[in-house]
């Protein structure tokens, strides 16, 4: 079924500019002839498309250094602990959103960056717990269990200086197989691009108390 594309205004450019929200961009203003096989110059239009991406690092430096500073100055307040922490190898969040690339990425509704939600962070955290040896009493004392809070909250990590994305890429070998034909070595694979942050991320991460009754 085909689907309607966003028709820019005359004029208005279908590139994402330097000071601009480029998670709208990257969710709203897609467009071009998606399919997997490669134009005239080797490449394909969906990798073309996410370099546009690439070319400059995203977020405003002055927008995210205020909003480290006011959520940092929360955290104390609150009695809780932050800590930046600086990713040592490609970063993706969001893959499994929906996006005509295939593979989606989690942008800051206002700041335009990846982000972590803390959603996440409690959930890596309980998996953390888990291997860790903790019993699910002592796990769900501090983190809560369905239905109730925990003694933590987790706020949402987010990037402390504009942030520099690049490229990556899936090769699935056995794609569209079936039992009347297995899949083998002998396929040829189907590179699949996908947007990452650089290693080098620097996030603020945070947790603060919340109100707890025996």
């Amino acid at each position: 079924m085909a689907r309607p594309l966003y028709r820019l205004p005359e004029g208005v450019s279908c590139e994402p500019t330097a000071d601009g929200h480029h998670g709208l961009w990257y969710d709203k203003f897609w467009s071009g002839s998606w399919t997997l096989k490669a134009t005239a110059n080797g490449e394909s239009p969906k990798l073309s498309w996410i370099r546009k991406f690439t070319q400059r690092p995203v977020g405003s430096g002055k927008a995210l250094a205020d909003f480290a500073r006011r959520l940092y100055e929360l955290v104390v307040t609150r009695g809780g602990v932050a800590m930046v922490g600086t990713t040592t190898s490609r970063f993706v969040t969001g893959l499994g959103r929906s996006h005509p690339v295939e593979n989606g990425f989690a942008w800051h509704p206002t700041l335009g960056t990846p982000y972590l939600p803390g959603s996440s962070l409690k959930g890596l955290t309980r998996a953390w717990a888990k291997d860790a040896g903790y019993t699910c009493e002592q796990i769900n004392r501090l983190l809560g269990e369905q239905g109730e809070a925990g003694r933590v909250a987790f706020l949402d990590a987010v990037p402390v200086q504009p942030v520099k994305l690049e490229v990556d890429v899936l090769t699935p070998h056995y794609a569209n197989w079936s039992e009347s034909n297995l899949p083998g070595d002998w396929r040829s694979p189907t590179p699949v691009p996908y947007l990452v942050a650089a290693p080098g991320l620097s996030m603020l991460f945070s947790v603060i108390p919340l109100p707890w009754s025996s």
